[in-house]
């Protein structure tokens, strides 16, 4: 096999392999930082302490809003004009779900089924009511208490290409990662939730939900 040919083979196992990225010191104590999003631009500019000062509050009234299924909390973190996309990977596409405030206020308690995407592998439709959907691609894990958190930038990574940063430069990237129940297993077991937000005038709102996890 020619050199050229290996390094194509040793790509391509790189690209297909998953896990959390090794985290170095950050500002925030109560953060880890990781690999950083691709093409920064924007609110995605902000150093990791900068971020959190500017939407920390925000994130822990989303994840106790996900975590307490409260509507009406999570109605009024949302954007006033873009609503809230809802996206079941790393790669946000236009058929993504957008919820606006009014929608979120019942969003727990709506019997509507939608379609939020396609499973991973099987590429079977995820069809289901937001409650079903915020326990399986939302709050799946209690991120409210996970230790690897960071800003603007990501900690679980996969093969599902992280377009956030594109689709939203002006906008905070905030993730909270969980590793699984079995340290030996964190590469294939791990799962996070990202938050978006963005600025609108004086106030910051939530703008993007995004679930993540190992893919195959």
């Amino acid at each position: 096999m020619t050199s050229a040919r290996l390094l194509a083979v040793f790509g391509l196992v790189l690209l297909t392999c998953g896990g959390a990225a090794a985290p170095t010191s950050v500002p925030s104590a109560s953060s880890v930082s990781a690999r950083p999003s691709a093409s920064p631009a924007g609110a995605r500019q902000l150093t990791s302490g900068d971020a959190e000062a500017a939407v920390g509050s925000l994130v822990r009234d989303a994840l106790a809003a996900f975590k307490k299924r409260d509507g009406p909390a999570l109605a009024a973190l949302a954007h006033p004009s873009k609503g809230v996309r809802f996206s079941p990977d790393a790669y946000l596409q236009a058929t993504n779900i957008t919820l606006t405030a009014a929608q979120l206020s019942t969003a727990f308690t709506d019997p509507t089924k939608r379609t939020w995407g396609i499973t991973d592998g099987k590429g079977d439709p995820i069809v289901m009511t937001f409650a079903d959907y915020s326990g399986l691609y939302i709050y799946a894990r209690d991120f409210m208490t996970s230790s690897q958190t960071a800003y603007n930038q990501t900690i679980g990574y996969g093969n599902s290409i992280d377009n956030t940063a594109d689709v939203y430069p002006d906008a905070i990237l905030f993730e909270a990662y969980d590793p699984g129940p079995d340290p030996r297993l964190k590469d294939l077991q791990w799962q996070c939730v990202r938050l978006l937000f963005e600025r609108s005038s004086a106030r910051w709102y939530l703008i993007g939900v995004v679930h993540g996890e190992w893919t195959i």
